[in-house]
């Protein structure tokens, strides 16, 4: 009985293996070949996207640097305008306690009372001394005013510094943007389309594989010693029972996954056809 059509496969006399594999004779495409294929495209577009993603990254990272400093900046003007403002008004109290003292000693020359004498010479040893704390805190306020503009040159220093890298890091991200741009577009047009043969359950162990590794969705399935029938994944090393190797070198249409690590195994001959 020969009927045409997976349809009537179970009045067939072949198993399903077999037909999947005579149907690769007019299709050499198989699923692990399409996955293959899938995994190609995706690795060029993540790293494409990696490339521009880390030049993003660097200007965003300068950018914020730039804002600090412009902050600092900022901050450090605001506390010399301070010192400067509690200077001046230390320097008109004590304009106002020399006044004082000059008057004092106006009437100390002029007295001739030995008690109004020695009420006023107190008076003016007392201020004297408050004049002396105050023109003391007026030079603290000058001294903290000229290491704050020490401090300010030296960051508008490196703010510079700064708006030059960032500068030179957006020229970089434009030029990254139009290399990769065109190329980007055309590979996840290409990725669409390969990833519009494999099958939703394949894709999806594919997707989760290809997130998990960075890309790496998939790893060889490589024999570490044939004739012992001893086989590994290459991404984990991890040995691999042997029937992984006979499900996968028998029916290519069938997705087999690492035990280990979960990412799906193909054959060294599969990746080179599709090559």
């Amino acid at each position: 009985m020969v009927v045409v059509g997976e349809l009537a496969l179970w009045n067939s006399p072949f198993p399903l293996v077999a037909w999947r594999r005579s149907a690769n004779l007019t299709n050499p495409m198989t699923l692990i070949a399409d996955l293959v294929r899938l995994h190609q495209v995706d690795s060029q577009v993540r790293a494409l996207r990696s490339r521009l993603d880390s030049s993003e990254h660097y200007v965003a990272l300068q950018e914020k640097q730039r804002l600090l400093l412009a902050a600092r900046i900022d901050e450090i003007k605001s506390q010399i305008r301070q010192h400067q403002a509690t200077g001046v008004n230390h320097e008109a109290e004590s304009g106002s306690v020399k006044a004082r003292i000059d008057s004092l000693r106006n009437q100390l020359n002029n007295s001739t009372n030995p008690k109004q004498y020695a009420a006023v010479l107190n008076e003016l040893k007392l201020l004297q001394t408050q004049r002396d704390e105050i023109d003391e805190l007026t030079i603290d306020q000058i001294q903290k005013t000229d290491d704050l503009q020490v401090k300010l040159v030296e960051v508008e220093r490196l703010y510079s510094e700064r708006i030059k890298v960032s500068d030179a890091g957006k020229v970089e991200l434009n030029t990254c943007r139009g290399e990769v741009g065109a190329r980007l577009g055309e590979l996840d047009r290409e990725r669409t389309v390969a990833a519009s043969k494999i099958p939703q359950r394949d894709l999806d162990t594919f997707n989760r594989a290809a997130d998990l590794y960075d890309g790496e969705a998939m790893a060889e399935l490589v024999a570490v010693d044939a004739r012992r029938r001893e086989y590994s994944c290459a991404a984990c090393n991890m040995e691999l029972p042997v029937e992984k190797f006979a499900s996968l070198s028998s029916n290519p249409n069938i997705s087999v996954t690492c035990t280990s690590c979960h990412r799906i195994l193909f054959l060294s001959q599969v990746s080179s056809a599709v090559g």
